[in-house]
């Protein structure tokens, strides 16, 4: 156990070696970053999770009764609405039934594109017929989901508002008891739950789940096999999402480990470039972050370049001239979805690290056109390819 020290910067702004004005409960550059201020009270000790909280099992969610209140308004408002209490008597319900059944034909996909063990396809739905958790928070996606594609139907979007209050009732409830939180179906449900938020265009709104989150990462997530590694998978994948849109860094970390090594089949690979597109995330899009100086620089892109040369043939796109006759990029494809996910995910990377690389100081006005040139050229590669996705 490392030795405690006093420190005057909050969790965050430690992290990432950065200025903190001390400032609690939230510092300014938190609040500017729209991120949790987190404090350790002036003690540090160890991590052995992959990802490393922000916030230590701390919720920002409304208290129980306040998210019942909630649940209640909406309730009344809609007829539909079942309870998950008892999933079995749940899905005797045709509306429940239909819903779920609408995950699982349209939507578990979406969560097993990296993954070709399926685990959110034929794992999940096995274990929502017992878990209210699990069936409450993949109705609340479902729903929501149903309802953008209906141009907003207000009855579908008041039933996917109940079922993700109910899925918060429960996760603050499941909370008090951190042994029997700590599993892969929490973490899938919460998964779920951000899914629903980010189709619900409530992308910010993450605190509860991102303190749940934290709490069952407090622990050592093995990453490899299992729903629990599914979970950190889509749960990465999802906040590099939410990060991009918002252009901030991630609200995980991700320490500087080595990546894992095995490789069984090429959705480990995907895996792999969604960890190093993170990094590169949290570096590069941090605000009021340090410039990389050139060493970083390089060391970021040798990892990048690293993944890309240790590809096998299997991730060579496949031409088809005029596959798509109305589209103005050429006609690219792949043979499976973490092909074309972990390509995509390479370029977003480099065109990311191209903008963060760093400028010589000495140059004249006809060498910087000369880099702001290349740097368009460069651009427009990596941008042409992730277009093509």
């Amino acid at each position: 156990m490392p030795r405690p020290f006093r420190t005057d910067r909050c969790q965050p702004c430690r992290l990432r070696k950065i200025k903190c004005d001390g400032n609690r409960p939230s510092c300014q550059r938190c609040q500017r970053s729209s991120r949790h201020c987190s404090w350790s009270d002036g003690i540090r000790r160890s991590s052995r999770s992959i990802a490393s909280p922000l916030q230590h099992g701390q919720s920002a969610t409304p208290p129980n009764y306040c998210v019942q209140a909630s649940l209640d308004a909406l309730i009344s408002r809609s007829d539909e609405y079942v309870s998950t209490g008892d999933p079995t008597e749940a899905l005797e319900d045709p509306r429940v039934a239909h819903i779920f059944r609408f995950y699982i034909g349209n939507l578990a996909g979406w969560y097993d594109l990296n993954d070709r063990k399926r685990h959110f396809t034929d794992i999940v739905p096995i274990l929502a017929r017992n878990n209210a958790l699990l069936l409450c928070a993949i109705l609340a996606f479902a729903a929501a989901s149903q309802s953008s594609s209906s141009s907003g139907s207000t009855p579908l979007k008041n039933l996917a508002d109940a079922y993700h209050l109910e899925s918060v009732r429960r996760l603050l409830a499941l909370m008090k008891h951190p042994e029997e939180f700590r599993t892969g179906e929490t973490l899938a449900a919460i998964c779920l739950l951000r899914s629903y938020e980010i189709i619900s265009q409530n992308v910010t709104c993450q605190n509860h789940l991102q303190g749940s989150y934290s709490l069952l990462a407090s622990h050592p997530i093995e990453i490899e096999s299992g729903l629990l590694s599914a979970g950190f998978w889509n749960y990465l994948r999802e906040d590099i999402t939410v990060a991009l849109i918002e252009k901030r860094s991630l609200m995980i970390e991700l320490p500087d480990e080595p990546l894992p090594t095995r490789t069984e089949c090429d959705d480990d690979l995907a895996n792999r470039i969604t960890y190093l597109l993170g990094r590169v995330i949290n570096r590069c899009l941090l605000r009021d972050g340090v410039p990389l100086g050139q060493s970083e620089w390089d060391n970021l892109r040798d990892q990048l370049e690293g993944w890309r040369a240790s590809l096998s043939s299997s991730f060579d796109p496949i031409l088809t001239p005029h596959l798509l006759p109305n589209s103005s990029f050429p006609s690219m494809w792949t043979t499976s979805g973490w092909h074309a996910a972990g390509l995509q995910y390479y370029h977003t990377a480099m065109i990311i690290l191209w903008l963060a690389e760093p400028c010589p100081s000495l140059i004249n006005t006809l060498q910087h056109i000369e880099r702001i040139n290349s740097l368009e050229s460069k651009l427009a590669h990596h941008a042409t390819i992730v277009g093509r996705g």
